[in-house]
């Protein structure tokens, strides 16, 4: 699947991810003789280098660029937000960076294709799959569904009312999920934004949508047990992933 994000300095790479979790000021955090991070001893040599985004002193730029002469420095660089430390150091190297991408979605080891030319950020190995999310709202609970053993995905888990979108209509192919799945009638609500969220090599791109409905549950195959619960029960429950996230999204 292929990341949107904003070129800063140009140029393409290819390699695997190294991720780290928290803004690196290149002025402390890295030895540039051997490019490794002095907190876990990490080595960004040749990587592509994940992170937040720079800290702290405008030497780091000048860091970056020993790391680059020294042989050590990453082959690209992903930053949520990138600052003017990193960028300078990324193009007085000719280190390709991207930035305004959701590093949420990337994992250390994927092997990645970045161009920095074109703002993208390609993860090889990451399949990108979109699913509908109905939640079902009545007297002000919830319907949640326990997903059975014929399903393909999340056997067991708890859930709203969801299906692969199959069509160019998201909100069509929810109110066909709920027909299939409860038997009953419903009237839109509201629809969320979009979200996305990684699982394993799998990222779920889930549009939410939220409906009020009248009549009697009549699970078919897909679902074993249904329950109405309040919203933040949602929290307790051991559900398919970003659920509650989905849910929050639609109201």
């Amino acid at each position: 699947m292929i990341l949107k994000g904003r070129g800063v300095s140009g140029g393409t790479a290819r390699g695997k991810a190294l991720k780290v979790e928290k803004r690196i000021s290149f002025l402390g955090d890295v030895d540039p003789s051997t490019g490794i991070l002095h907190h876990d001893g990490s080595d960004i040599s040749d990587t592509v280098l994940v992170f937040p985004g720079g800290r702290g002193s405008t030497v780091g730029s000048y860091v970056i660029y020993q790391l680059k002469k020294n042989g050590h420095a990453p082959s690209a660089i992903v930053n949520k937000q990138t600052e003017t430390i990193v960028a300078v150091g990324a193009i007085i190297s000719d280190i390709p960076l991207v930035d305004k991408v959701d590093i949420e979605l990337i994992e250390s080891g994927d092997s990645i294709i970045l161009n920095g030319d074109e703002g993208t950020v390609e993860l090889l190995d990451i399949e990108l799959r979109h699913v509908v999310t109905a939640f079902l709202r009545k007297d002000d609970k919830l319907l949640m569904v326990k997903r059975g053993e014929a399903v393909g995905s999340y056997r067991g888990k708890w859930s709203a009312i969801s299906g692969y979108l199959e069509g160019d209509d998201p909100l069509e192919q929810a109110r066909n999920e709920i027909i299939e799945e409860t038997g009953m009638t419903s009237t839109f609500v509201s629809k969320g934004v979009s979200l996305f969220v990684r699982d394993s090599d799998v990222v779920w791109e889930i549009s939410p949508f939220l409906f009020e409905v009248k009549g009697d549950v009549e699970l078919n195959w897909e679902n074993t047990d249904y329950r109405w619960v309040k919203p933040e029960k949602i929290k307790e429950m051991d559900t398919v992933p970003g659920l509650w996230d989905a849910y929050k999204n639609t109201v």
